[in-house]
């Protein structure tokens, strides 16, 4: 929430040849942690799933307040580096009117209260009613489906609004975004090791929830901002999306592979502990004799039966 988040400044000043891939990875990595494959990827990775449910719940809730911050913070580099990009859709056709281009982070969070808050309390109150809580189990996949399927209609729909821009993009450009990624991903996960390995000194099960859940960041909440900021802050809507997009499945596939690596690898303290032996009264050896003599009795029945 106060660490990762600082990324934020240092992907703004990137020199893009697409100033708005700068926004887009600033705007992505201020977010907090990931809402639903954090969790997921925690479980294949063997890790604790009640702390990475913990982290996820408690990061996003926090995360309404500060994360404007940073967002604002950040911005406010951008749009005065790219003045231009921010005051076209804002000024008159004189070209007189003057513009306010800061990012204001109070409209922000009262704006993702609504959005998330109010949404999340009203889900929780609605599932202490039996039939509210037996709908949703029953039909908790679909839900999810479709919570997925409303997600992707708002990010094509932003793509789709700059799709002359999109069309002019060149493989180069949409390389490097994924390049910056992956960077600031593995930054993400090496600081997340070491702080949870050496300084919280954590058991190898909470270790890997925390690198794992602490490291990613939330593509649902990072396209509800870009909603909510105008278009003419940060330029085109649409080419904004595409670091958002790359970022997030960027942190999906690398954090996949290190998750099926630590599940080939058994967790320390896990070993079976070895079963007291219970005293039946008799020496190791009167038992080894009676098993024997039981042996070599079932051994004769068999050859006398062959």
């Amino acid at each position: 929430l106060f660490i990762t988040p600082c990324a934020s400044f240092a992907v703004i000043r990137i020199d893009f040849a697409i100033p708005e891939f700068a926004a887009g990875l600033a705007l992505f990595f201020a977010q907090a942690t990931t809402l639903s494959s954090g969790p997921i990827i925690t479980g294949q990775a063997k890790g604790n799933i009640a702390l990475a449910l913990l982290l996820t719940v408690t990061t996003n809730i926090i995360g309404v307040f500060t994360m404007p911050l940073f967002v604002s913070s950040s911005l406010d580099y951008y749009v005065e580096k790219n003045a231009d990009l921010s005051t076209n859709n804002q000024t008159s056709d004189s070209g007189e009117e003057e513009v306010d281009i800061k990012v204001d982070p109070v409209p922000i969070i009262i704006k993702l209260i609504f959005a998330i808050l109010i949404p999340l309390a009203v889900g929780k109150l609605l599932r202490n009613f039996a039939g509210v809580r037996t709908f949703a189990q029953k039909h908790g996949k679909k839900m999810k489906l479709l919570s997925s399927f409303l997600l992707a209609g708002i990010v094509w729909m932003k793509v789709s609004s700059s799709a002359d821009d999109l069309n002019s993009l060149d493989f180069l450009s949409i390389l490097s975004v994924f390049f910056a990624g992956m960077v600031v991903h593995i930054a993400f996960l090496i600081f997340n090791y070491v702080v949870s390995a050496y300084a919280m000194k954590l058991a190898q099960s909470e270790r890997r929830a925390v690198v794992i859940v602490a490291s990613q960041k939330t593509l649902p909440v990072a396209i509800t901002v870009l909603d909510i900021l105008p278009d003419s802050i940060l330029g085109s809507p649409g080419l904004v999306a595409v670091p958002i997009i790359a970022a997030h499945f960027v942190q999906i596939v690398l954090d996949a592979f290190i998750a099926a690596s630590w599940a080939e690898r058994p967790l320390q303290g896990t070993k079976e502990k070895e079963k007291p032996k219970i005293n039946t009264g008799s020496n190791d050896s009167e038992l080894d004799a009676t098993t024997d003599s039981t042996g070599s009795q079932t051994d004769r029945q068999e050859i006398a039966s062959a």
